[in-house]
């Protein structure tokens, strides 16, 4: 069992940033002897789920991972309730829309379409972000218990910008605001020079499935008086066409945002 631990290990490694690694790094990352991890390495070439380049003699995940990991898109009701409401909301925003789902303790995006303006604002699907300095991790943050929640900003969070959030007492303001409104609002607490907003979409059960958000330059979202208003209702609506594509039936639609939100 810990052999097929540690290869599972070594995929999700491989799966971050730079991509490829060496058996003396992945040995250092997992602990364990150069040997042990060889054989790891292995095991998973003889599967096809990882390659190595005969020059460098690093690995890297092969395109048989990517069609064992895409199975999960190709079997999510979320994904498919959500296409095109996001296809459509695209059109409407200057930047990108993002499809982001709760995953231990993180947001994972599972899509993501449109121009930012920056390589760096551009959510890869797969790429997983802390909850507390993104607008879609602040509406899984709010479904939590206050101890729940307490116990996840007690963690050594990163401050991404002097903006983010990382103590409990602001987080808990935060996440009572967003319960009251319905939606969520980043603004350069994860990267300097864009806002976000989210807005949740839910299932039949009434919990959250997703959510959607939308990534826009600052400068666009605050052009004047009604930017901000205009780009929570496109993203609000979205995720209330998205709820109905998945079998939810709310009482009553999302109210319009008629005030200019903070």
């Amino acid at each position: 069992m810990s052999s097929t631990l540690r290869c599972l290990r070594v995929l999700e490694l491989l799966a971050e940033e730079p991509f490829e690694m060496g058996i003396s790094e992945l040995a250092a990352a997992l602990k364990c002897p150069s040997s042990s991890v060889h054989r790891l390495c292995a095991t998973l070439v003889k599967a096809n789920l990882i390659g190595s380049d005969t020059s460098t003699k690093r690995y890297r995940l092969s395109p048989k991972a990517l069609w064992i990991g895409s199975g999960y898109l190709r079997h999510s009701e979320v994904y498919r309730a959500a296409f095109f409401c996001i296809q459509d909301l695209v059109k409407n925003v200057p930047g990108t829309v993002q499809l982001g789902v709760y995953d231990e303790g993180w947001v994972q995006f599972i899509y993501s379409i449109g121009y930012p303006g920056s390589t760096d604002a551009f959510a890869d699907v797969g790429l997983r972000r802390p909850l507390h300095a993104t607008a879609s991790g602040k509406l899984f943050l709010a479904e939590m218990t206050d101890e729940e929640v307490r116990k996840f900003m007690s963690r050594s969070l990163h401050q991404f910008t002097n903006k983010t959030i990382v103590s409990f007492e602001r987080m808990k303001k935060e996440l009572a605001e967003i319960a009251n409104r319905g939606y969520a609002l980043n603004n350069e607490e994860l990267l300097p020079g864009y806002a976000v907003v989210a807005a949740p979409f839910f299932g039949r059960s009434n919990k959250i499935a997703a959510a959607i958000s939308a990534t826009i330059p600052v400068p666009e979202m605050h052009k004047d008086a009604a930017s901000e208003t205009h780009y929570i209702n496109l993203v609000r609506e979205a995720a209330h066409r998205a709820s109905l594509q998945l079998g939810h039936r709310p009482l009553t639609r999302p109210r319009s945002n008629t005030t200019r939100a903070r």
